[in-house]
């Protein structure tokens, strides 16, 4: 036939021609050899092109695989051929994407159906005949590939191996991230030195150090920190909040958040002579002994209690302050330290169980006094100010015109802690010579007291507190305790006792649920201790 169309090509119509060329029984090649006319020619080029033109606007219009094919099929060296091939190969490729991502047998084969003959066709055809292995792939589980190479030994081994190692490494990481510590980090290296996270296990060892030495510090000493400390460290991102929370509590916790350091207590120049006609009550302390707290908790109660009655004084402002520090509710903020060289007088007059008044006089004395007696002694330099207010006290303590109660405030376990060099220890001893010998103690002394503070500290039950305060003092200040006891035993003074003490439950340095059980036997010792309006005599009890 084809010999025939040639041989009569020039009497054929050019749409017959065309027609030929269609059903590729002829080319338009094949009819120009044979003779065909160039206007003939031209015609079936124009029938051609026409009839190209609307197959691949089709094509474009129906955006499919299968049209593009079917338009390469029609026309392989058609007008638009470099287009179509194009346009199939960016199909194929988002179509074996969304295989990837979906690696199913279906998929696969819904690839197969529409490239045959596609670069991936071989690819896809070995995961057809392996199905087994795409299954287990898919799953990605170290049993699921166990399995597989117990089924098929032999098939995909270093591949097995391979995943088996990626997903120990990943789950032992992920352990090693949930319990977050240098220690489990340190263990994921042992399983996986080079493993893929072993980078990461590093750097986290060696951050996680500084949190591990902290929130350790915290857990064996929940006073290890102060608040404003905890803050910082887990602002830095040392630690965070839920290992804070860990350690105290959720409520403990949001107090740590919450916290702001207090504002300074007021300052104030004491009198020259203190009031008469009441008994003045002194509360002796080195540094951050805790004396101020002790008064804060002293005057607090009162207050709460409704037996407290402050009087004007050059301390007025100092005292107002301290009676709103302690909260039987919620929980307390520590005072901000005191001035180290300001004496505060407090004028009070506290009601007993018997409505009956008695009008007391703490007297907070200044830190510095324990240095500027160390000085005196030691024939050192002492500046004019410090040398003022060291004799201030001296006259304050020297006039008999009232009764006196005195309170030396230690903290639990701070024997060694220097304060300008010199231990604790140091500066009591040195203090109680020298007020041995300014003859401080007589017969107007009714009480001598050492306050232990921070009893809380002690690892025992609370009944056991007083025995093992008293302890501390014969053990860790002996000769600070027998001065004081033969001193005042000479002077007549008959009640000489170490007190426990304790605000209740301190945590982060500056906070505490306030327990009045220790103040309360204080308060009571002043309620004792003291004159009572209509009763010179009552002073006597206790």
């Amino acid at each position: 036939m084809k010999e025939k169309i040639l041989q009569s090509c020039k009497s054929i119509p050019p749409k017959n021609l065309v027609n030929y060329i269609r059903k590729g029984v002829v080319t338009l090649s094949e009819l120009k050899d044979a003779g065909l006319s160039a206007e003939k020619v031209s015609m079936i080029q124009n029938l051609l092109r026409a009839d190209d033109d609307k197959l691949w606007l089709a094509a474009k219009n129906e955006n499919s695989a299968k049209s593009f094919q079917d338009y390469l099929s029609r026309f392989p060296d058609g007008l638009h051929k470099a287009e179509a091939l194009e346009a199939l190969q960016e199909k194929e490729e988002s179509e074996w994407e969304r295989v990837l991502a979906n690696l199913t047998e279906t998929t696969l084969r819904n690839y197969m159906e529409c490239f045959p003959y596609g670069i991936r066709a071989s690819e896809c055809q070995d995961l057809l005949e392996d199905l087994p292995w795409l299954t287990t792939k898919q799953r990605n589980t170290i049993r699921d590939y166990q399995n597989y190479m117990s089924q098929y030994p032999g098939r995909h081994d270093e591949e097995v191996n391979q995943a088996i190692l990626v997903l120990n490494d990943d789950n032992d990481w992920n352990n090693a991230c949930l319990i977050g510590n240098s220690n489990a980090y340190k263990n994921y290296l042992n399983i996986h030195p080079d493993g893929k996270h072993a980078a990461e296990a590093n750097n986290r060892i060696q951050s996680s150090a500084g949190r591990d030495a902290f929130l350790d510090k915290l857990r064996h000493n929940p006073n290890a920190y102060g608040a404003q400390e905890i803050q910082n460290k887990v602002n830095n991102n040392v630690a965070s909040w839920e290992d804070i929370m860990d350690i105290f509590g959720f409520e403990k916790t949001e107090a740590i958040k919450l916290f702001r350091m207090p504002s300074e207590l007021p300052e104030s120049f004491p009198p020259e002579s203190l009031t008469e006609g009441s008994t003045e009550v002194y509360f002796w302390g080195t540094p951050s002994s805790g004396k101020t707290c002790a008064l804060g908790s002293i005057i607090s109660s009162v207050q709460s209690k409704g037996i407290f009655e402050p009087l004007h004084c050059s301390g007025y402002d100092y005292m107002t302050r301290l009676s709103n520090i302690f909260d039987r509710r919620g929980f307390c903020v520590f005072p901000d330290s005191t001035s180290v060289g300001n004496i505060q007088e407090m004028i009070m007059n506290l009601t007993d169980s018997k409505k009956r008044q008695h009008k007391v006089t703490l007297i907070d004395l200044a830190g510095e006094l324990f240095r500027s007696a160390y000085f005196k002694e030691n024939n050192l330099f002492l500046d004019e100010g410090k040398e003022e207010t060291l004799n201030k006290a001296m006259n304050y303590l020297k006039d008999t015109k009232n009764n006196k109660i005195h309170f030396f405030v230690v903290e639990y376990g701070a024997q060694d802690k220097k304060w300008e060099g010199l231990r604790m220890v140091n500066y009591l001893d040195n203090m109680i010579g020298f007020l041995k010998r300014q003859n401080i103690f007589r017969k107007s002394t009714v009480g001598v007291y050492v306050l232990v503070t921070k009893c809380d500290m002690i690892d025992c039950q609370s009944n056991e507190r007083p025995r093992l305060a008293y302890d501390y003092v014969c053990q860790e200040l002996p000769a600070f305790w027998n001065t004081l006891q033969n001193t005042c035993k000479k002077a007549g003074v008959s009640d000489v006792r170490v007190l426990s003490y304790s605000v209740g439950d301190v945590f982060a340095q500056n906070l505490c649920k306030f327990d009045s059980q220790d103040t309360d036997k204080v308060i009571e010792k002043l309620l004792t201790k003291t004159n009572a309006e209509g009763s010179r005599w009552d002073w006597l009890r206790g």
